[in-house]
């Protein structure tokens, strides 16, 4: 199967400031955006662990189950809980949170004495990565949305005449950096 995978970059319009995520050109107020050179972003690349916890809530133990378990074609919580040596209780949690996000697939088994158990397996490396990019393209959308609710309670504040002299401890900051 091919692969869909595209490259992002983040455009910025010379007349209004703004930035937009995209796969090609983008264009805002007539004209087309310039890419932005991420060496001028002063934000630093996420690392694994830290990505997955900001935007799944995937702590370094969760992390540690799922990496066991996407080590096994199928596990139960038995065996997982002695590959990783932790107690029932959290592995249980941590695996409860991984079918919660998409990522594993739980099953109950028929013993053959009788009884039932619940069987975990990963899904395939596509579909967890298919399901990775969604949650944070839809966290990424929170995210914007929350930056530009704070811009607005910004202006807010400098319409009901609130400023930096009389409230030294607040900066307005415009998104090109100046103050």
């Amino acid at each position: 199967m091919a692969s869909t995978d595209v490259e992002l970059a983040v455009y910025r319009c010379e007349s209004c400031g703004d930035y937009r995520l995209g796969t090609a050109v983008m264009t805002c107020c007539g004209d087309a955006m310039a890419e932005v050179d991420d060496d001028d972003v002063p934000v630093g690349s996420p690392d694994e662990a830290k990505l997955m916890q900001t935007v799944f809530d995937i702590s370094e133990t969760e992390l540690e189950v799922c990496r066991c378990l996407m080590a096994e074609p199928e596990i139960t919580i038995k065996e997982l809980t002695e590959m990783v040596d932790r107690d029932r209780s959290v592995v249980t949690r941590h695996l409860t949170h991984l079918v919660d996000l998409g990522l594993v697939e739980k099953r109950s088994r028929v013993l053959s004495d009788g009884g039932r158990v619940n069987v975990y397996s990963h899904r395939s490396v596509d579909a967890v990565r298919r399901q990775f990019k969604l949650g944070l393209y839809t966290w990424m959308i929170d995210a914007v949305d929350v930056i530009d609710d704070l811009s607005e309670e910004k202006i807010a504040l400098l319409v009901d005449g609130e400023d930096t002299e009389t409230n030294p401890g607040q900066v307005i900051v415009d998104r090109d950096g100046s103050s």
